[in-house]
């Protein structure tokens, strides 16, 4: 069924970017057979790197994750997702276990696997640019007023019974950077959060197809943050230590721990959600009515935590800068160590800012970047174009996008798809997957607004 592959390509690509041991196949048999069921995926280390922040997971995982989707009763049984567990430790990028937390050795460079990231970095952004050019292609094209479609009906009843239960959430960040002498801890726990489906009288119920407004109940429990000054660190330990330690650190109605210094404490609520989709035809009511009640909200800060909170900005900020130049830094002292700093300054600067900028605008690199643009635009080409991409080609592809940047990937593939389309060859159905389609409906909403600007300019005494 269309709604079948749908629900499987949503989770391949919310989940499988983030955890590394999803089996996918397996994913697809759960989704026909109704039911999905995903334990202990570990969580990537860099599944925080779409964010652009100076953090890196050091331990992750989601305990258990379930998915009933009642194909044969869609109209008659509600569809269940429900998250039992997800447990985060967070740490700045230039922490690892087994150093001393010492500023001068707090940063260890690893070059393989900065390279790793940074490329899995670059095809997340080619792919979000992708993802927008698709987009908007798709709002310039005309919209036919129709009656909604087999798959939209269906897709709507589903949210009309949509159940989420999230229990045991705990996202912790630790740093021993900023400060060593006063090490910190944040986080946030979350003992459970729900949403069902109700009648008018907020009773549980199955809303049918007929049903104009959907009625849904939400519950949050406990919910927490807060903020340790002179903490102990669990990333020193190893990793179902760590897990373990997470497990343990929710707080719950029936039990507060005390060993947390709360900014929030914990916050009890409940909401009633009145949502009518069909408020755009009707103007009649709001699309949505919501009714929030909260216990207690209290909030505290003491000076400590205040003062830690100003040198991690000022830390993260440091993270930043020094981005660029990690693999120069030293692992060494620097009261015993001034000619191997020196040194760091010097390629710092050199590498970064003068050889870079001044091989730039060398004739040498120029031809170079050229044969390398050449090269990748007719790899592309042939992506495009062959009906079976072959294994050198596609590592070919790989190869070049090593070196090149997102923008001049970016261009180069704009450039290809418009020859392709300019030259009348046929585009392969498989070769390209969703990015050639993104491409290409960009390339075509381009040559549209070019003929619409030549439309214009051309006068009447020619056309007539």
């Amino acid at each position: 069924m269309v709604f079948e592959s749908l629900v499987s390509d949503l989770l391949n690509k919310f989940i499988g970017d983030y955890v590394e041991n999803l089996d996918k196949s397996q994913l697809k048999i759960g989704i026909w057979g109704g039911n999905v069921v995903l334990e202990n995926l570990r969580v990537k280390e860099n599944a925080l790197s779409e964010l652009d922040v100076p953090f890196k997971v050091k331990a992750g995982q989601v305990g258990k994750l379930t998915l009933k989707i009642p194909w044969k009763n869609l109209y008659s049984e509600p569809v269940v997702a429900t998250l039992d567990g997800l447990y985060l430790l967070v740490v700045p990028g230039a922490t690892e276990s087994g150093l001393y937390s010492t500023p001068y050795n707090a940063i260890k460079y690893d070059a393989a696997k900065e390279e790793k990231y940074n490329q899995e970095a670059k095809q997340k952004e080619l792919q979000r640019i992708e993802d927008a050019l698709l987009t908007a292609a798709r709002r310039e094209k005309p919209k036919d007023e129709k009656k909604d479609t087999f798959a939209e009906k269906m897709a709507t009843q589903v949210i009309k019974n949509l159940q989420v239960k999230i229990t045991s959430i705990h996202i912790r960040y630790e740093d021993d950077v900023s400060d060593p002498q006063r090490p910190l801890s944040m986080g946030v726990t979350l003992s459970e959060l729900s949403l069902q489906t109700t009648d008018a009288n907020w009773k549980a119920c199955i809303l049918n197809e007929a049903a104009k407004i959907i009625y849904k109940l939400g519950r949050l429990e406990c919910l927490c943050a807060y903020w340790n000054v002179d903490s102990s660190m669990f990333y020193r330990g190893s990793w179902d230590e760590i897990v373990g330690k997470l497990k343990g650190g929710i707080s719950t109605k029936d039990q507060e721990l005390k060993e947390y210094q709360y900014i929030f404490k914990p916050i009890f609520a409940s909401a009633k959600m009145c949502i009518n989709p069909n408020t755009e035809v009707e103007f009649k009511s709001p699309k949505a009515d919501l009714y929030l009640e909260v216990q207690n909200i209290a909030f505290e800060m003491t000076k400590p935590q205040y003062l830690t909170m100003i040198d991690l900005l000022e830390s993260i900020d440091c993270m930043v800068k020094n981005g660029p130049y990690r693999k120069y830094r030293p692992d060494v002292a620097v009261h015993t160590n001034a000619k191997h700093w020196w040194k760091y300054a010097f390629n710092s600067i050199f590498e970064v800012h003068i050889r870079r900028f001044n091989q730039m605008w060398s004739w040498s690199h120029i031809r170079e970047h050229r044969r390398t643009l050449k090269a990748y635009k007719q790899a592309f080409k042939d992506k495009l174009t062959q009906g079976k991409m072959k294994e050198e080609t596609e590592k070919k592809i790989q190869d070049l996008e090593k070196v090149l940047d997102v923008f001049n990937i970016t261009l180069a593939r704009q450039q290809v798809q418009m020859e392709v389309i300019r030259s009348g060859q046929k585009l392969a159905k498989k070769a390209a997957g969703r990015s050639r389609g993104a491409v290409a409906s960009s390339a075509a909403s381009s040559e549209r607004k070019m003929a619409r600007r030549k439309s214009r300019r051309t006068p009447k005494s020619l056309t007539a």
